[in-house]
């Protein structure tokens, strides 16, 4: 009997630490944290892909954190990630105006990332944009990886 209980206590604070946890950053609606996947562009390799886990944390920092992953790139090779907004909220992302967010390295195997972040302490909490990204080619700045459109509200 005394084991159930324990077991009991023991699910419930787990519960509550991982609900604390995950209540450090932003709600998911509206769109505080995003998934993007990364596709091959046009004319790239069709078998690359890629992954940005954008969060950020409910805190006065404002600091938005981009933990970028690629995979099937060409080996031991530089590239940028980057990103276009649009604040007209459509859903309809630019294809100009590309921001430089970080450059990273694949290895031997063409893998590759970087924990990458943007200050956005300037920008009002509460203002949404449309935000587009895409992977370049460090040295010839080609574009082989490249994000549908996505939406996010800057949160504090």
């Amino acid at each position: 009997m005394l084991s159930i209980r324990l077991t009991a206590v023991l699910a419930a604070v787990f519960l509550l630490s991982a609900g604390a946890a995950r209540a450090e950053w932003g709600p998911a609606t509206p769109n505080f944290n995003l998934e993007v996947i990364l596709r091959p562009a046009a004319g790239a390799p069709s078998d690359g892909f890629g992954h940005v886990k954008f969060r950020q944390p409910k805190d006065d920092a404002k600091i938005i954190y981009l933990d970028t992953w690629v995979r099937d790139l060409a080996p031991n090779h530089a590239y940028v990630l980057q990103r276009a907004v649009d604040t007209t909220v459509n859903d309809e992302c630019p294809s100009t105006g590309w921001v430089p967010l970080g450059q990273f390295d694949t290895d031997d195997g063409g893998t590759g990332g970087a924990a990458l972040s943007r200050d956005v302490s300037m920008v009002p909490t509460g203002r949404e944009f449309d935000i587009t990204f895409q992977v370049i080619d460090a040295a010839t700045s080609t574009v082989v990886l490249e994000s549908g459109c996505y939406q996010y509200t800057v949160s504090q």
